[in-house]
């Protein structure tokens, strides 16, 4: 296998959602993989090969990953592209509370970008970088990461935002994405437009489209779990009509809930899709 993943420490799953490693010395021949909005954020750490490419939508040409690079929300489809090597790239899926313990910036503007970590100013991530890139072994490069967000949970666990922002993407989360906007700001004692603030600094999208992310991943599960029909899981989800499910499902996929279902998964999809199937 090309692509494996790890757990994180269970204390901190809130905030890291799993690592993996990439081997290109196990691929065998050219690979294209669908990779679909899931809520994550990406950090890849990147040591000047050349044999993993990534578009900013599967209709934009691929880019090559030359450099460790922060991935922001993805609201669209895209796919990356692996060719046989004799590299290992480390990267960390982070869910949706822990990005802010990487960066400080607003992350309103990676929505489907990804970026250079040298472009952002960020020394203590040049730091982590550079401790990772040097570790033998993975269960040490997890041991790096980890520990510096435990370091950084010491600072943000008292910022009263951000722990407003971790228990409302928790509560969506609880409810599949299925809520109306004015329950959610009635629940939690604020006006939408502070939780419209709240998304935009520690998640980089507003509250609807990651409900619509939320409810998308939520069909994915039940795909996976009940098998049901699209009519029925349409209903299930909250979706007017079958139409409605259909044109939402290929949004994010590029394909209709049949083609994606029929669609034969590499090593890196299947494992993809199950952390989002796991999640509930």
């Amino acid at each position: 296998m090309y692509f494996k993943e790890y757990h994180p420490s269970p204390c901190l799953s809130k905030y890291i959602d799993s690592y993996f490693m990439v081997d290109t010395a196990n691929i065998y021949e050219d690979i294209t993989d669908l990779v679909v909005p899931d809520g994550t954020f990406g950090l890849l750490f990147v040591d000047s090969q050349k044999t993993i490419k990534r578009n900013m939508a599967i209709d934009t040409p691929p880019i090559t990953l030359k450099r460790t690079s922060v991935f922001g929300q993805k609201t669209k489809p895209v796919n990356y592209y692996f060719t046989k090597g004799n590299a290992h790239y480390f990267g960390v899926k982070i869910n949706p509370a822990g990005l802010a313990l990487f960066l400080d910036q607003s992350l309103k503007e990676f929505k489907n970008l990804f970026v250079e970590i040298d472009l952002l100013g960020n020394g203590k991530l040049t730091e982590i970088e550079d401790r990772v890139l040097a570790a033998n072994g993975t269960e040490e490069k997890i041991r790096i990461v980890e520990g510096f967000v435990t370091e950084r949970l010491k600072i943000l666990r008292y910022n009263p935002d951000y722990i407003l922002f971790v228990n409302i993407v928790s509560f969506i989360k609880d409810h599949k994405g299925e809520i109306r906007f004015d329950f959610l700001a009635n629940h939690f004692n604020v006006n939408y437009k502070k939780i419209e603030r709240l998304f935009h600094r520690f998640l980089g999208v507003t509250p609807k489209i990651y409900m619509r992310i939320v409810r998308f991943n939520a069909a994915i599960h039940y795909f996976s779990k009940h098998n049901n029909n699209l009519t029925e899981l349409g209903y299930r989800l909250g979706f007017f009509d079958q139409s409605h499910f259909i044109r939402e499902f290929r949004s994010f996929t590029s394909l209709s809930p049949s083609e994606f279902l029929t669609k034969k998964f590499s090593n890196s999809e299947e494992t993809c899709l199950k952390l989002i199937s796991n999640q509930w």
